[in-house]
């Protein structure tokens, strides 16, 4: 179905520049999915973007997919006394809980440092803060075990020479969602640079949320936080109790 819808873009896409031709630098795009639905069984989601833009031989396109920010915690652990426990932690805030940048080349090929930064493209260049208050040693450190922790969680990823690009004038990429995604809505953002100089930008977004039974637990846990909590202790202590329960028995 994503590959028909794909494929009927293009031939729409053709008919309308032989009879009105292109807009100078604009792009359009479009998702096979815009609303993602998370449910007990979900695997995860892989989305075909594709689109159009004014290209010329060399052009480059990076396409930026940002979920909602907020606070991510990296904690440290030492061993003591034989076991490895947490002994300190950093909390970041303002931090994408999913980001991921596609490009149909190396950035370092397509932007230099400085742009990469002013910019903010590129995972070790994202404007990120420490909560106000915290005491930090080893900044470079903490911020390196950030990022290599949403790696490693499939939250953020770099996909170089991704984007495929065909005839200065059709682009397409995939998108993957893991499983343990956070719900909410997602920025996407596809910009066309040349030589690298930003030429024009299309946003979109897309929807995740929750359905089914987890749907009716999120919710809960959402809106009735202190009730959700006491449940969640009454849970645990009520399974614990039954599993002593049975081996006691057996």
């Amino acid at each position: 179905m994503k590959h028909f819808r794909y494929y009927l873009f293009v031939i729409i896409f053709s008919i309308s520049l032989s009879i009105e031709g292109k807009t100078e630098n604009q792009i359009v795009a479009d998702l096979s999915q815009e609303n993602v639905k998370i449910s007990t069984n979900f695997l995860g989601a892989k989305i075909l973007l594709f689109g159009a833009y004014d290209g010329k031989p060399g052009d480059d396109i990076i396409v930026i997919v940002t979920g909602r920010k907020g606070l991510v915690t990296v904690q440290k652990k030492e061993k003591k006394f034989g076991m490895w426990v947490n002994t300190k932690k950093i909390n970041y805030i303002n931090t994408p809980k999913y980001l991921s940048i596609s490009s149909n080349r190396p950035l370092k090929e397509i932007l230099d440092e400085n742009t990469q930064k002013s910019s903010q493209i590129g995972l070790n260049f994202l404007n990120i803060r420490t909560q106000p208050g915290s005491k930090i040693l080893n900044n470079e450190n903490w911020r390196e075990a950030l990022t290599r922790n949403m790696i490693i969680s499939k939250l953020w990823s770099v996909n170089e020479n991704s984007v495929i690009l065909n005839k200065n004038a059709l682009f397409r990429s995939y998108l993957n969602l893991p499983s343990n995604v956070t719900v909410g809505k997602f920025e996407v953002k596809i910009l066309h640079y040349r030589s690298g100089k930003l030429i024009s930008t299309e946003k979109s977004t897309i929807n995740v949320s929750k359905s089914g039974f987890s749907a009716q637990i999120y919710n809960i846990a959402q809106n009735y936080s202190t009730l959700y909590g006491i449940f969640a202790v009454l849970l645990a202590v009520l399974i614990g109790w039954g599993t002593n329960l049975i081996f006691r028995k057996v």
